[in-house]
């Protein structure tokens, strides 16, 4: 995507019957996001299930955020976005943003989510509607696709949660409908769109920008592949490649990056390692600090380069080019600045991002299929049809407008992604599934259109009604099954994890440091149950825990940090099947011996004991004396 364009072709023009009809489908969307909203706030608690899900992470953080910024707190804030490493910091300042309109409510925690899921289904429309110059075809292709759309039981129940995944789809889709404008306008606005665009999708969630970028990518260049190798080889020829490697290897910053190359690529060979530096015990495992000075050396280098011949440059990559640059690649490359960021974004995208466990690409696809099937739509013969559709939508894009194999690209490679990648998530289908319901309303309008084709306008009219409303009655008649909300991460009806705030918060508030030990394994349940009820920063403690240790080692290192501790309240929890992580030895026979340390421990005192009958557990507040 740089200085070299394409041939494009006109686009229809917008017309205000588009308009309205866009208006519609976003006013449908939101009747079903406003329901999905209401039922979860007139009972939050169901929900709330799972202390080790994602959902509380996701939900603490954006707390902190709104916290930090209702109190003016700017150091506060500042710090809470360094700490977005492994999940990026967009969601949770939406979320801050939604909870400082509406109040610190836990009722509100899905409202991103829900905003999330009403612009994929509305740009789902937009993006079938412009691939087709024919109104009426378009129409009909995003009719169909956002009927598969709206009838989604795991796509409506994830965007129904605290999860990156609604804003995720949304950002994707907007992302590949900007691609299309930019392919098909005279004017380079669209690039810039596209670009601040992908740049939010990436501090959404980087694994889901990089599903999104490659397929465009691959597509911008595939639309004209010898006018790229005739471009890319007038700026190689003259190239005098020996100068270029006499000076690099002279250099001193690729010299040291280099150095520093090797070194990282030792340590990650070697495994967890450290050293004794000035009486300090230092660990060099995993390297991420090592690989941000890296990084640091190879941007100084580039920036020098960049500086010396800007113009060049500029006039190389184009004014298309230049906004998906500066707009997009350059705040990327100051954000691998910060330390840890792209040590992590290299993990988190890589297949070291899960190193357990045994891969099996035919039980992947095979598991995979089951989610698509019985999750992420209402019945196999829906998701077959789906694909059926989408066959024949895809067959025909090279006759639509420009830039529509982008829809099929990103379709095919997300799918392969997801099946090929060693850690299997069912959610990671959420964000990519629309470009595979476009496909299936471009299909559909594909196939009207050849049988229909000598009909009168309006029995073509009637008879698109009648096939959508047909799709509709018929995925309407089908109940949710399992898999649609194991597909989600989403719980069925069922005792709420808010059980067991609600027996210690009487406990605690006011109280400025509140101490936890618990028999499982840390979560941010506690930390966002204590923040939501007082609306404030009070602070909460628990020990850090090393996988895999004794009863008597757990014992010990609660022992050590009930000394050192300034809490002036301990929340006890005790309840045998919560929670644990057996592949890593946080289970609640080891963990348990957390409650022999407090017990043993003569500067704190039981001030009151309550049973959570419904979770199994046993809530006991301690004071220091």
């Amino acid at each position: 995507m740089a200085g070299y364009r394409p041939r494009s072709q006109p686009v229809s023009e917008i017309h205000v019957s588009d308009i309205l009809i866009v208006g519609v489908v976003v006013a449908i969307a939101s009747i079903f996001a406003t329901s999905m909203l209401a039922n979860y706030a007139a009972n939050p608690g169901q929900l709330w299930q799972g202390l080790g899900h994602d959902r509380n992470g996701h939900f603490n953080y954006g707390l902190d955020l709104a916290l930090a910024l209702k109190n003016f707190d700017i150091p506060e804030f500042i710090k809470h976005l360094d700490r977005s490493d492994v999940w990026p910091p967009v969601h949770g300042l939406a979320l801050a943003v939604v909870m400082l309109l509406g109040g610190i409510d836990v009722r509100l925690a899905i409202v991103p989510s829900l905003v999330g899921w009403v612009m994929t289904v509305g740009l789902t429309f937009l993006i079938a509607r412009r691939l087709f110059a024919d109104r009426l075809s378009g129409t009909i292709a995003g009719a169909v696709a956002i009927t598969f759309a709206l009838a989604s039981p795991a796509f409506r129940l994830i965007t129904a949660d605290v999860m990156l995944e609604g804003l995720g789809a949304a950002l994707t889709a907007f992302c590949l409908y900007a691609y299309l404008c930019a392919r098909a306008q005279p004017d380079d606005r669209w690039w810039g769109v596209l670009a601040i665009t992908l740049t939010v999708l990436f501090f959404e969630k980087s694994n889901y920008w990089v599903l999104t970028a490659i397929p465009l990518l691959i597509a911008f260049v595939s639309e004209d592949v010898p006018g790229w190798i005739a471009w890319t080889w007038a700026r190689c020829v003259g190239i005098d490649l020996n100068g270029v490697a006499r000076k690099a290897i002279r250099d001193p910053y690729i010299i040291a990056a280099v150095i520093l190359i090797i070194v990282v690529i030792a340590i990650v060979v070697h495994g967890p390692a450290a050293i004794d530096a000035f009486g300090q015990h230092v660990s060099l495992y995993p390297p991420q600090n090592l690989v941000t000075v890296v990084w640091w050396l190879l941007f100084i280098r580039m920036t020098l380069w960049w500086r010396g011949h800007r113009k060049s440059f500029d006039d190389t990559i184009g004014i298309a080019g230049g906004k998906l640059f500066y707009w997009h690649l350059l705040p990327i490359a100051v954000s691998f600045l910060i330390p840890r960021r792209l040590g992590t974004f290299l993990w988190y995208v890589g297949p070291t991002h899960y190193a357990g466990g045994h891969y099996d690409p035919l039980r992947a696809l095979v598991s995979q299929w089951r989610a698509f099937s019985e999750g992420f739509h209402v019945a196999p013969w829906a998701a077959v049809l789906v694909l059926a559709l989408a066959v024949v939508g895809a067959a025909r894009l090279g006759r639509l407008a420009p830039g529509a194999r982008a829809v099929a690209i990103l379709a095919v490679l997300s799918a392969i992604a997801v099946v090929m990648h060693p850690q299997q998530q069912w959610r990671f289908q959420t964000t990519w599934l629309f470009a595979v319901w476009v496909l299936a309303g471009a299909g559909a309008a594909v196939v009207l259109s050849f049988v229909a084709a000598r009909l009168p306008i309006f029995t073509r009219i009637a008879v698109a009604a009648g096939l959508v409303a047909a799709i509709a009655v018929g995925e309407s008649r089908q109940g949710w099954t399992d898999m649609a909300y194991a597909a989600a991460i989403h719980p069925r009806p069922g005792p709420s994890d808010l059980d067991l705030a609600k027996a210690y918060l009487p406990y605690v508030r006011g109280v400025r440091h509140i101490g936890f030990l618990t028999t499982f394994p840390r979560t941010y349940f506690m930390t966002w149950t204590v923040h939501a009820d007082c609306r404030c920063r009070a602070q909460v403690d628990m020990p850090w825990l090393e996988p895999l240790q004794s009863r008597e080692q757990y014992r010990q290192a609660a022992a050590d940090w009930l000394r050192h501790t300034e809490a002036e309240r301990i929340v006890v929890i005790d309840a045998a099947s919560l929670f644990s992580i057996s592949s890593l030895g946080l289970t609640y026979e080891p963990l348990s011996g957390q409650i022999e340390a407090i017990k043993n421990d003569g500067r704190f005192e039981l001030m009151a004991t309550q049973t959570v009958p419904t979770l199994g557990a046993t809530v006991s507040i301690w004071r220091r004396r």
